[in-house]
């Protein structure tokens, strides 16, 4: 085997091709378009989400009717007038001890408010109940 000396030197490399950095030009796009169009186009997105909203309302105008009572004894929970929001739409009804007739959809979500209160009510009564809270067993009492 023949051994082969070589000199290594200790210089940086150097970089034979120049790099340049281009440009590159696109055409301009307008960042914004003038007021008077972009109100314009905003009236318009309006005038379709309201003509939605209408349709909606016609929808929920032609749903059933049922009856709904609400206790004043709930007034402290949901307040004297309960706010029923569905889809945008909203429902207002006094919670006076009167029956009013309402569609269904928003029928459906009072009487889950009322449930919820009811359970509340029910587990702070039977968690009040100390003479009665006794357990025999571990785990046998289920607020």
């Amino acid at each position: 085997m023949s051994k082969t000396n070589v000199d290594v030197e200790n210089k940086a490399p150097e970089i034979k091709e120049e790099v340049k950095a281009t440009v590159v030009e696109t055409p301009s796009a307008p960042v914004a378009t003038s007021l008077p169009a972009a109100e314009a186009n905003a009236n318009r997105r309006v005038q379709v989400k309201e003509t939605q909203r209408r349709a909606l309302v016609k929808i929920y105008l032609s749903e059933k009717k049922i009856p709904v009572t609400i206790s004043p004894l709930y007034a402290p929970y949901l307040g004297k007038v309960v706010p029923v929001l569905v889809n945008g739409i909203r429902v207002d009804i006094p919670a006076d001890g009167r029956t009013y007739q309402i569609n269904s959809t928003h029928a459906s979500e009072i009487i889950a408010k009322i449930r919820r209160i009811d359970n509340l009510l029910a587990r702070q009564k039977k968690a009040g109940d100390v003479s009665n809270n006794v357990e025999r067993n571990i785990g046998e009492l289920k607020f």
